[in-house]
């Protein structure tokens, strides 16, 4: 039930059955991973990866899930960890060029090219029409001075791109003649957009991806899950402005969803417009006050500010109360720690640090604290 809840766009809801099943039977992997996916399309980097490290303690070698938590370190600007993750992905899966791909993104980020082009080389070797591969291999190429080399990949990228815009076309055109009616003609040729934007985005492919969906938004303007991953899109692309555009537009259809108004806080915190961003966790609260999220928020929106500190402390133990995870302890130690109760500060960090004992984040803090007591 909840994995058709979530094909459906109801998150809340499959949300709850997936928490429903996790009560009857807390081994279920699956369920774990469930959830860590559909944090990672509502932009909620940390709480997926702390879904998916809990499958990894039920299925240490499932796989996908170090790439999922790789993409999500990406997102956090953790691109070590991130490397690490997709190294531990091909020893589970070896046959995965999308890790090799995205390994080679990774050393190409970080002017590693003969790196790089070894992960885009296996990438290729595993699936040979992976247009952004040879992409890749066209760019390191051109840095390494390989100048014949550099133009054969080009040549190759040039004619995958091509088969495949004319393998998107027809597509869309069998999908516009299957219907005389506009209304379901537009909203299925704006699935066909969305299914072959997900074909894209898994191969690196952004400027299609964002192209896609946004053709999707314009067919299907009140579409949900287009405007969640418009919204996603631009995050991870660091175009913050255009990412909280998305989600205003997505309160304006659902007024009650309070995921909607927490993301609109955290791209307000980064954009530093505090007053915003203070009156958007504010909303989350109200519309979801037995939800921690909300809480834990605007308790760290506070300590950003460093202003409010009492109420900091107060918010987030709050919710540690409502919820007792890794996120929230961390945030309550850290508002001990500001308000200077240290020792309050250092058992609430070690607490995080039980739950999430993979973090760095945590143990850092907790060895600063640990020092300045």
């Amino acid at each position: 039930m909840g994995n058709v809840q979530g094909r459906h766009g109801n998150t809340t809801e499959a949300v709850r059955f997936w928490k429903k099943g996790l009560e009857l039977n807390p081994k279920r992997a699956d369920v774990y991973s469930g959830m860590g996916w559909l944090a990672m399309r509502k932009g909620e980097c940390e709480e997926a990866i702390l879904h998916w490290r809990k499958v990894l303690e039920i299925a240490p070698r499932m796989p996908g899930v170090h790439n999922g938590i790789a993409r999500a370190l990406t997102v956090l600007g953790r691109k070590e960890e991130a490397i690490e993750e997709l190294e531990k992905d091909i020893q589970i899966s070896p046959q995965s060029s999308l890790s090799y791909f995205l390994l080679g993104q990774e050393y190409l980020q970080q002017k590693k090219y003969e790196k790089a082009k070894r992960n885009y080389e296996m990438a290729i070797s595993l699936q040979p029409d992976l247009p952004n591969a040879y992409y890749g291999l066209f760019t390191v190429c051109s840095r390494l001075k390989q100048r014949a080399k550099a133009r054969e990949y080009m040549a190759i990228f040039k004619k995958l791109d091509a088969e495949d815009v004319t393998k998107e076309k027809k597509l869309l055109e069998g999908r516009s003649e299957a219907s005389d009616d506009l209304v379901s003609m537009r909203e299925n040729v704006a699935e066909t957009y969305m299914y072959a934007e997900r074909i894209y985005r898994a191969l690196g492919q952004a400027q299609r991806t964002e192209e896609l969906l946004k053709r999707a938004a314009t067919l299907a303007p009140k579409n949900t899950e287009c405007l969640m991953k418009l919204a996603s899109f631009y995050r991870i692309n660091e175009r913050l402005p255009e990412a909280l555009q998305m989600y205003k537009e997505l309160t304006e259809i659902e007024p009650e969803n309070g995921v909607h108004y927490r993301n609109i806080g955290i791209l307000c915190t980064r954009l530093k417009r505090f007053a915003d961003a203070e009156e958007a966790f504010g909303r989350v609260i109200a519309l979801t006050p037995e939800s921690s999220s909300g809480y834990r928020s605007l308790a760290q929106l506070y300590l950003d500010m460093d202003r409010e500190l009492p109420k900091a402390r107060e918010l987030a133990e709050r919710a540690v109360v409502l919820e007792a995870s890794a996120a929230n302890y961390f945030v309550l130690g850290w508002a001990c720690d500001e308000n200077g109760d240290r020792d309050s500060a250092i058992s609430a960090v070690k607490r995080a640090l039980e739950l999430d004992p993979g973090n760095p984040k945590y143990r850092q803090v907790y060895e600063h604290i640990q020092k300045s007591n």
